[in-house]
């Protein structure tokens, strides 16, 4: 076995572009300098996409349908960055799909016209964060996320693993 030397970090505009260029890619493997450069430039657009949205006076529900299609972007960046630390899809799309479920439940809950209204009752927020079933949502989706945060920050394996082979090590005799 020969030595495992690290390649050069990738940089903003080489991430971006191998990252954009991978959008619908669910297979292989990312680096960290590839996942979070694209992440970064992932969350700007998606606060500036937001904005505009919310600017068009578009129905909660059609605005988070919107929004959750559009995360779907970022759902194989996660997954290939995942892969690269040696754990699997489901993770991100367990957290995907709790999200978006938490997210049409609050969309349609009856509490949502309430707050939509000129003069919302305060205590209407709290009906929301007293309900069982969001509690859960939104409990289950933060432990989970806050779990693939952390799986994301870790230094992928050097070594080839079941989903192929290090983006960042190469061996050289």
């Amino acid at each position: 076995m020969g030595k495992i030397i690290a390649k050069p970090q990738l940089g903003f505009m080489e991430a971006v572009k191998l990252a954009c260029g991978r959008l619908t890619d669910f297979s292989g493997r990312s680096r960290r300098s590839e996942f979070w450069w694209f992440i970064l430039v992932f969350a700007v657009l998606a606060y500036v996409f937001s904005f505009v949205l919310g600017l068009c006076r578009i129905p909660v529900l059609a605005l988070t349908i919107v929004t959750e299609l559009f995360s779907l972007l970022a759902l194989a960046a996660v997954v290939r960055r995942l892969q690269d630390t040696g754990r699997s899809k489901w993770w991100a799309i367990c957290a995907w799909v709790l999200d978006a479920i938490g997210s049409v439940y609050t969309a349609t809950s009856p509490v949502m016209e309430e707050l939509q209204s000129v003069n919302p009752d305060p205590m209407a927020v709290l009906d929301l964060v007293k309900n069982p079933v969001f509690l859960c949502l939104t409990g289950v989706t933060f432990i989970l996320e806050v779990a693939i945060f952390i799986f994301c920050l870790l230094d992928g394996k050097p070594e080839a693993n079941q989903y192929g082979e290090s983006p960042k090590y190469i061996e050289v005799d």
